[in-house]
């Protein structure tokens, strides 16, 4: 008998951007999401769950 192969997932997997910085609201360094289109992307902190506009930070 011949070996089974895996089938992959029928959609890719989407990758979340992540960038380091400084929370304005918790103070602490964390990994921010970032979404949105270019130019006007929402970063959201892992730590306290803000959301904040590229020109707010």
């Amino acid at each position: 008998m011949g070996s089974r192969r895996r089938k992959t997932s029928a959609r890719p997997m989407k990758k979340t951007a992540m960038v380091d910085g400084r929370c304005p609201k918790c103070t602490t360094i964390v990994k921010f999401k970032v979404s949105g289109p270019v130019g006007d992307e929402i970063y959201e902190c892992t730590g306290c769950m803000s959301k904040f506009h590229i020109n707010d930070l």
